[in-house]
């Protein structure tokens, strides 16, 4: 029997520092839409508790690669100061595109902040 497998996305386990700028590049190879990206974090994958992250606290900025290829590389920031809002522990991401209503998951997995010791003052 034949079989097709639609689910294309990459799991990729991130762990990250409570308080520090989170800062992630990827790096497609081909050039992917500039747009409707999203990340969420949640507890679980099955919650319907809110996100642990604000989605207005995330952006998403695509640019040309090292090789010359455009639109390739998307780069994913959250301040410090909303990573310092982020209580340690571990929990599930995805990161997807919604562009022009076709949505699609490109990675998944878990999502781990470790505890700061040391904060900053101002």
């Amino acid at each position: 029997m034949a079989a097709i497998n639609l689910d294309t996305a990459a799991r990729l386990d991130i762990t990250c520092r409570k308080g520090d700028t989170f800062q992630l590049e990827l790096d497609f190879g081909e050039t992917i839409n500039t747009t409707e990206w999203l990340m969420h974090v949640r507890e679980t994958d099955t919650s319907e508790e809110d996100l642990i992250i604000d989605e207005g606290a995330i952006t998403f900025t695509v640019a040309d690669n090292s090789s010359g290829v455009t639109n390739a590389k998307l780069t994913i920031t959250i301040s410090d100061d909303n990573m310092a809002n982020v209580q340690s522990g571990m929990y599930v991401y995805d990161i997807q595109n919604d562009f022009s209503d076709v949505t699609k998951t490109f990675l998944f997995g878990l999502f781990k902040v470790n505890e700061d010791i040391t904060t900053s003052s101002e």
